[in-house]
């Protein structure tokens, strides 16, 4: 007998369920499937705005979608392209930064290269393969631009932003949990940490 899946997780419907979650924000009917997304202008507008709130949360940078020291090698003529999954990258000595999508030599004045490059880099990562607490802070700060972009309803505004807060909250504890930061020893403890 096949396992069967609740719906609940399924994480391909990750997606689907926090557009639903921002047209409940201004009491719209809920949709079913891609197709009704592809379709319905207000699941089209919850999902562009899902989609730059994910790219803002995680251009703050977490444990799950950095990586130091991440090595780009360069290509046949020298130059090293950034893919497009890139939020944000740089250099641990702040010389080599993005310009036109390639790394660039400040000091040498020049995007050709000789060797890889190490590079800190944050990615943007799909919205169903990120966990529990991160979805649900995008979720619910994408639900409250959402509504304020559409019926602006300054109750239920001010209402969910205590949502936000918490949400906020327990996306930073897990980052914690799964980053085993040390604020004593750790330079990301000691310089970035960000504490609500």
């Amino acid at each position: 007998m096949p396992l069967t899946l609740d719906q609940q997780y399924d994480s391909s419907k990750f997606f689907l369920h926090a557009v639903n979650v921002m047209l409940q924000m201004i009491n719209e009917l809920p949709i079913s499937d891609d197709v009704e997304l592809a379709e319905i202008l207000e699941a089209q507008l919850a999902s562009s705005v899902l989609i730059e709130t994910k790219k803002e949360v995680l251009a703050e940078g977490w444990d799950v979608n950095s990586d130091k020291d991440y090595e780009f090698p360069q290509d046949a003529n020298g130059f090293i392209a950034i893919p497009a999954n890139v939020l944000d990258i740089s250099s641990t000595d702040g010389n080599i930064i993005m310009r036109n999508w390639n790394l660039y030599s400040k000091s040498d004045q020049t995007a050709i290269f000789d060797e890889p490059q190490k590079m800190d880099v944050i990615w943007d990562l799909d919205f169903n393969a990120l966990s529990h607490p991160i979805r649900n802070f995008i979720t619910i700060r994408a639900a409250r631009k959402f509504q304020a972009r559409t019926v602006m309803d300054t109750n239920v505004y001010g209402y969910t932003q205590q949502d936000e807060e918490d949400a906020h909250g327990i996306a930073r504890r897990s980052e914690g949990f799964t980053g085993r930061y040390n604020m004593l020893t750790d330079a990301y403890g000691q310089d970035n940490l960000v504490m609500s």
